[in-house]
């Protein structure tokens, strides 16, 4: 049996559509630093993981990564206010579990800033009681850093906290972490990650139905 106090959500892919978006971003970023790269998957297999973490893999260098991330972040946005949307189901969703008394967070490998700006955006800050985006804490996924500081945001404990998302990288830091995983895949390559999920969705509202019988 399921004991959930708080729900958490990645974002990118999770609760947003804008896989597009970010993906356009990096191709932008990596051609105006003379970058090549071979195909898209040179960079979707890395999406879920920490921007800085991603940007060294195509510099070597931490001086040029945080410039890349510095690019990339420019052009994307420019994009995602105008291209990217939430996913369907997203704000009943939310509106439900606040309904029944859950808390939300939003852990993501995005800025804090940035985060509460795409919320903010989209209307649904008022329904996410905590957020923590990869420059609060020293590591970030696969590693287990974010969730511990939502549980402490949360007020609750890490074994309380079902976190949803769309890539093994979530899966793999909520099984770090203690918490209870819960994969909902938007078709990204998964590579190089076995933790396996406690569940995996095929929507948004499915996470619904798992809670109203699990719990």
């Amino acid at each position: 049996m399921l004991r959930v106090k708080a729900v958490g959500f990645d974002l990118d892919g999770t609760l947003l559509d804008n896989l597009r978006q970010l993906l356009e971003a990096w191709k932008l970023a990596l051609e105006s630093f003379s970058i090549k790269v071979e195909s898209d998957l040179e960079i979707l297999k890395h999406f879920g993981r920490k921007t800085t973490d991603i940007a060294l893999e195509f510099t070597g260098s931490l001086d040029e990564a945080l410039k890349l991330v510095e690019a990339k972040d420019r052009f994307y946005d420019e994009l995602w206010p105008k291209y990217s949307k939430l996913k369907p189901g997203v704000l009943e969703v939310l509106a439900r579990l606040k309904g029944r008394g859950y808390l939300c967070g939003v852990a993501s490998s995005n800025r804090r800033e940035r985060l509460n700006r795409i919320l903010s955006h989209f209307r649904i800050s008022s329904y996410v009681d905590a957020v923590v985006g990869y420059d609060e804490v020293e590591r970030g996924k696969p590693h287990p850093d974010m969730l511990f500081k939502l549980s402490e945001k949360l007020g609750v404990g890490v074994s309380e906290i079902a976190y949803v998302g769309d890539t093994f990288y979530d899966v793999e830091m909520a099984r770090r972490a203690g918490a209870i995983s819960i994969l909902i895949p938007s078709g990204l390559p998964q590579q190089g990650l076995k933790a396996k999920p406690h569940y995996t969705l095929k929507n948004l509202g499915e996470l619904l139905e798992l809670l109203e019988h699990g719990n």
